[in-house]
């Protein structure tokens, strides 16, 4: 039979320092409760709350965790506890283990992961192909990069062989066997014409590509322009027959072929102070016998 206390104001027990200790099956508060101390302690099996929003730190006056952090702390027993903190100085939680950070979970399975607005759906691995995977919501493995990075390197798409100029096309690496660098030998080969400045290298021929331009060879310091040969083979100059004389410069000997004249080698000379047909040895002893030299 239910018995009922019926008060028309405040009720209080006040027993100092003592307990106030009730034991029944079911305590049932009707109305807020309220909790005022220091600790409160819940010594249950099973704790379940309707709320469906916990707030700690509750009353807090300031802006941000006056204390510097609040959170959840797992005790562990005579193991580290696990704790989940909320700190106010890097805006930022913390999962840790005693003081050392913890990972957040051991396994993730979920449809998709959303970071800073760009939602991922799917984990690329090296058995995978990244190029049928190509979309901004996958992201690839290290070995699945590296397996496609390999390949590409390995197709066909990059064209030539060892040592060749490979070269971006548009779609792809190229080759051209016509420029090659051996690292093995040093040597630098180029298939062709090189155009380098005004200078146009093709085959044995050196040529300027300027109108009326010069060549010019240039030793450093007291250094000499020498025409080298191999042993048995003699050094030939050919001088192509000019229509006509150059013009004379200052300071500058010219050296240059046209039809043979008296002095019977077609080989003239023009400074800016003469002009004049070098004379071969037969022509030079002919003139001093005629000539009483």
């Amino acid at each position: 039979m239910a018995q009922n206390l019926i008060v028309n104001s405040d009720y209080n027990i006040d027993v100092g320092a003592n307990e106030v200790n009730i034991t029944a099956t079911e305590v049932n508060v009707v109305g807020n409760f309220v909790v005022t101390g220091t600790t409160t302690t819940v010594d249950t099996t099973d704790l379940a709350i309707t709320d469906n929003n916990i707030i700690l730190n509750q009353g807090e006056a300031g802006a941000g965790v006056t204390l510097g952090s609040a959170g959840i702390t797992v005790d562990r027993g005579s193991a580290d506890d696990a704790i989940l903190t909320w700190d106010e100085t890097t805006d930022k939680w913390n999962f840790k283990v005693g003081a050392s950070t913890a990972d957040l979970v051991a396994n993730v399975s979920m449809s998709a992961l959303e970071l800073d607005g760009i939602t991922i759906t799917d984990i690329i691995t090296e058995a995978e192909t990244i190029g049928a995977n190509d979309n901004d919501t996958s992201i690839p493995t290290s070995a699945a990069v590296k397996d496609y990075a390999d390949a590409i390197a390995t197709s066909a798409a990059a064209g030539g062989a060892q040592y060749d100029v490979q070269y971006n096309t548009g779609a792809g690496l190229g080759g051209n066997s016509n420029f090659t660098v051996n690292y093995t030998t040093n040597v630098v080969s180029i298939l062709g014409e090189l155009n380098v400045d005004n200078i146009n290298i093709n085959g044995n021929d050196i040529i300027s590509s300027n109108v009326d331009g010069n060549i010019t060879f240039t030793p450093n310091g007291v250094g000499n322009i020498i025409l080298a040969k191999t042993t048995g083979v003699s050094v030939q100059l050919d001088f192509t027959d000019q229509g006509s004389d150059p013009s004379a410069t200052a300071t500058v000997n010219k050296i240059y072929s046209k039809t043979p004249s008296g002095g019977g080698t077609g080989l003239y000379f023009v400074n800016n102070t003469t002009t004049g047909e070098f004379i071969s040895k037969s022509k030079s002893i002919a003139y001093s016998l005629v000539f009483g030299g």
